[in-house]
């Protein structure tokens, strides 16, 4: 980093997405790889401390950071194309619209067999990069804040909270969320793949609906706009340049953590120690919702310029540099942990859904991660891309890239 790279690739970049693929796989198998609701009786199964520990800090430091995390990438790296079929005089609107409809299909696709995907997410996300990629700095920075704070979430969210005074109509009765869970972990514990891939295709709008009520799509695309105006800004381009930039973000975002951890924590303090009730009101959940997707944003933010910051110093880059290998697999090793999160608790493979508790998940999600890095390595030593990423490549520009090195 103290030098510009002489190839294309940015190296930290590959880091940070080996980062959060990492953060990625903890997340989704630290409860059995699960994409919908489970009964109560499984998370109350284990008592040890480890199992009561680990759920906690996935709650504050992992879930809903890390999806954001690679948002943020993905926007980086549509600025990046942008730049590097503009130098190739080949006509970028099209082509980038071409690459992100496969990308959309290999989203469907996996979604079949997983529906919590984020491909299918990503795709139709992408193409609103496109009407914006003219507007200025400003416009996209201040939107990108935005989103990726869910303020367009918090505002239908205050918009029902006014509406709750008048009598709403009953659409039908209400969600039995046990009933429920019972009904996806006996379909995840079938061993055949047709009802699995049927439910999962028919559950599509579901996801997208649990997107826009959780604001996870607002605060995915306010990461898409934050990391193409981090692209605009050349900030993983000018190596020693940026390290005032990263060092600026890293500290604003710490004191935005701080706060907003205490604004919180001091709520449900003051809700246990005098008996409020306000877990009934849904204001107060309101409230305490606005500082922790806050809190969220900017712990994301702290993540990417802490660990870019890390990647100034010689030590750090030879113990980080690693993740560099998955993140040059990225696509290749995000579908690879499908299969193992399926392989390992679905009905469809072992189907121990259930039946390991959320440390040994997590040992596992490790080991598999350290396999990840060593055969990307071989890999990578004899190849030129990964085996997914070269399929998209060959497609995206219609012609078979050469896959194995000389």
């Amino acid at each position: 980093m103290q030098t510009p790279l002489p190839s294309q690739r940015i190296i930290t970049v590959d880091i940070l997405r080996g980062f959060a693929l990492f953060g990625i796989l903890l997340a989704h198998m630290i409860f059995w790889y699960n994409a919908g609701p489970l009964p109560g009786e499984l998370f109350n199964k284990y008592q040890d401390i480890a199992s009561q520990v680990l759920p906690v800090l996935n709650e504050l430091l992992i879930a809903g950071k890390f999806f954001a995390f690679f948002s943020f990438l993905f926007g980086l790296s549509f600025y990046l194309q942008m730049q590097s079929l503009e130098k190739r005089q080949d006509n970028f609107v099209l082509r980038y619209a071409w690459r992100i409809a496969l990308l959309g299909i290999i989203g469907v696709i996996h979604h079949a067999f997983w529906r919590g995907d984020i491909l299918s997410i990503y795709a139709p996300l992408g193409f609103l990069l496109l009407p914006m990629r003219n507007w200025s700095n400003r416009v996209i920075l201040i939107l990108g804040i935005l989103f990726a704070i869910n303020m367009p979430g918090k505002l239908i969210e205050l918009t029902r909270l006014l509406s709750m005074a008048q009598p709403q109509p009953q659409n039908g009765p209400p969600q039995d969320f046990e009933a429920a869970g019972k009904a996806f972990l006996a379909l995840i514990k079938q061993p055949h793949w047709l009802p699995l891939w049927k439910a999962n295709l028919i559950a599509f709008s579901e996801k997208f609906r649990f997107q826009l009520d959780s604001g996870r799509i607002f605060v995915t695309f306010g990461f898409f706009l934050l990391g193409m105006y981090s692209g605009r800004k050349n900030w993983f381009h000018q190596g020693e340049g940026s390290r005032p930039v990263f060092r600026k973000i890293f500290r604003k975002s710490g004191w935005l953590i701080l706060v907003c951890f205490l604004c919180g924590l001091s709520i449900f303090g003051a809700n246990s120690l005098f008996h409020l009730g306000w877990e009934q009101k849904p204001l107060a959940g309101f409230i305490f919702s606005i500082f922790f997707d806050v809190m969220n944003a900017s712990l994301v933010c702290w993540y990417i310029t802490g660990l870019s910051l890390l990647l100034f110093r010689p030590r750090w880059q030879i113990r980080l540099y690693p993740l560099a290998t998955v993140g040059k697999l990225a696509l290749t090793c995000y579908l690879t942990q499908t299969l193992l999160g399926l392989g390992l608790f679905y009905g469809v493979g072992l189907g121990l859904v259930g039946q390991t508790p959320p440390w040994l998940n997590w040992l596992i999600a490790l080991g598999f991660f350290v396999l990840q890095i060593i055969v990307g390595n071989w890999w990578l030593k004899r190849f030129q891309y990964g085996p997914v990423e070269w399929l998209w490549r060959s497609a995206t520009f219609l012609k078979w890239y050469p896959l194995q090195k000389k």
